[in-house]
């Protein structure tokens, strides 16, 4: 029955990603001079540079620390800590961007809590923490985790006879690494860079915050400045499409050879790992772990920190503007989050149900992902003009940031949830037929099956539209604000103080969300049902 719904389902998804593009064509005035004037600005190459080489040199680095740090993990993955640790380095995916900026600005800035002690500015010669340095910085602590998570999940496809082999073969520890290790490793590393790349290339907030000026500004920032300060739409959407471009080429060489299973699902084989014995592997694993744990969870111990140590929580907590903000955020986050999980549900089983007509399921994929590659900018752009004079009616302005948000993060629920449901489809097909099932039904009966990853949809998406910033830039104003918006604000105006509380109330909240369900969804033993 569900395939019946493939035209409604394509013509919305169309024109909800046609009609924000349409608002910014009506905007444009294009000449043949546009483009010209667009390549002779230095300032415009030098734009698309930096933000090339700014992701280049992020998703680089955050590889490049991701290789022996997932190969430690996995060579201790039955300790308890390692859960906790992979938990939160998947958090790094949802972590509220606007968190890093504060937290790199109060621990590694002129006046961070390093350099007060150390004083490691006036030894190296460092003027200022902005710049390109603090964008590549940031990047890291966001990413380098969450590259961590997906390669130690690629380890752990790793067979259980792949070890049993090796120790027949009596191979050594740097045998193993070769000849077993890093081939697994090498399956995803391009489609772990690639989309890092991607992160890093469409970061609006850090780049914004740290940029330290126009000399490192990259193209997310520049539409946005285009678009709304200087109203130069020809300028935002030459950039847009060359943004487009970029991504969609390194999305489609990384996907190309994607293997191995779901990026947010763990699953873990309890075998010993053949060099666990060596006393002096274990001391140098326990301080590498115990290193990468200080280093990238410092932004959540510094938050936390400051937020402990403020005296007065009801002098912030009950003031009107944070009450507001709050339970804008809420409500954005927790409809965005039951809207993205059944939308994924449905078109998962959609997509699926469309195998017998391969251009339709095609067609039904393409418009569901398209999203990923086109940039949040863009689609709040469109938006903004669209809406013209209503932008300015708060619950309109609730409605839309709902929308945007579900179109960008429904592509990731299906991710999640597609082979799950196919296998399960796959699986349990003939019992279908055989007892005449409709498709409400048979989800209601397979319902305990995929629970835990539509809970865990529902934190992922309730964790990134409660953080977002990108989108709500374009739509606060002095009646509506959301708590990255007011944290943003408490931070430009050296209100620390209200600021760390503000960071600390965002991370309390999703890391909340997020650590109940994932710790939930976190498999032990792969499920034997299916």
């Amino acid at each position: 029955m569900f395939y019946k719904s493939f035209y409604f389902v394509a013509f919305i998804l169309l024109t909800l990603v046609i009609l924000p593009i349409f608002g910014i064509i009506s905007k444009i005035e294009f000449n043949n001079f546009d483009l010209y004037n667009f390549i002779e600005s230095n300032y415009n190459i030098q734009i698309i540079y930096i933000s090339f080489f700014q992701a280049l040199l992020s998703a680089s680095i955050c590889c490049l620390i991701a290789i022996p740090f997932s190969i430690i993990f996995y060579r201790n993955k039955n300790l308890k800590i390692i859960k906790l640790i992979i938990s939160l380095c998947g958090y790094s995916f949802v972590i509220p961007s606007i968190l890093i900026v504060h937290s790199v600005i109060g621990i590694y800035g002129t006046n961070g809590f390093i350099n007060n002690i150390f004083n490691f500015y006036e030894i190296l010669n460092f003027k200022s923490l902005f710049g390109l340095k603090a964008i590549v910085f940031a990047h890291i602590l966001l990413n380098a985790p969450f590259a961590t998570r997906i390669l130690f999940q690629n380890l752990n496809t790793i067979p259980k006879k792949y070890i049993e082999i090796a120790n027949s073969l009596n191979l050594k520890l740097l045998s193993f690494l070769i000849k077993i290790e890093l081939p697994i490793l090498k399956q995803n590393l391009f489609s772990t860079f690639a989309i890092i790349f991607i992160l890093c290339f469409l970061s609006f907030a850090i780049v914004m915050t740290l940029g330290g000026g126009p000399s490192t500004s990259n193209i997310e920032v520049a539409i946005y400045q285009a678009a709304l300060f200087e109203l130069n739409f020809n300028k935002a959407i030459i950039l847009s499409f060359i943004q487009m471009l970029i991504c969609l080429i390194l999305l489609l060489l990384g996907f190309y050879k994607l293997k191995g299973s779901n990026y947010f699902d763990i699953q873990n084989d309890f075998y010993k790992y053949p060099f666990n014995d060596y006393k002096i592997l274990k001391y140098f694993d326990c301080i590498m772990i115990i290193i990468y744990s200080v280093f990238f969870f410092s932004p959540i111990i510094y938050i936390l920190y400051k937020f402990i140590n403020i005296i007065d929580f009801n002098e912030i907590l009950l003031k009107e503007y944070f009450i507001n903000a709050f339970l804008n955020s809420f409500i954005i986050s927790l409809f965005t989050g039951l809207l993205v999980t059944i939308s994924g549900l449905f078109l998962s089983i959609l997509i699926f149900n469309m195998r017998e007509k391969i251009y339709s399921q095609q067609i039904l994929f393409i418009l569901s992902s398209i999203i990923i590659v086109v940039s949040p900018i863009i689609i709040s752009l469109g938006y903004f003009i669209l809406l013209g004079e209503l932008r300015y009616i708060n619950s309109i302005i609730i409605i839309i940031l709902i929308i945007i948000n579900c179109l960008l993060l429904i592509p990731f629920s299906i991710l999640i949830l597609f082979t799950r449901i196919k296998n399960i489809y796959l699986n349990f097909d003939d019992s279908k037929k055989t007892f005449n099932l409709n498709e409400i039904n048979f989800i209601r009966i397979i319902f305990p099956l995929i629970k835990n990853n539509l809970l865990f949809i529902y934190s992922l998406s309730v964790c990134i539209s409660f953080g977002d910033f990108t989108i709500i830039s374009f739509f606060n104003n002095d009646s509506f604000q959301t708590l990255p918006i007011l944290l943003y604000k408490l931070i430009i105006s050296y209100k620390f103080n209200e600021a760390s509380f503000v960071a600390g109330f965002m991370l309390m909240f999703t890391l909340f969300v997020y650590l109940l369900f994932d710790n939930i969804t976190y498999k032990e033993i792969p499920d034997k049902r299916i």
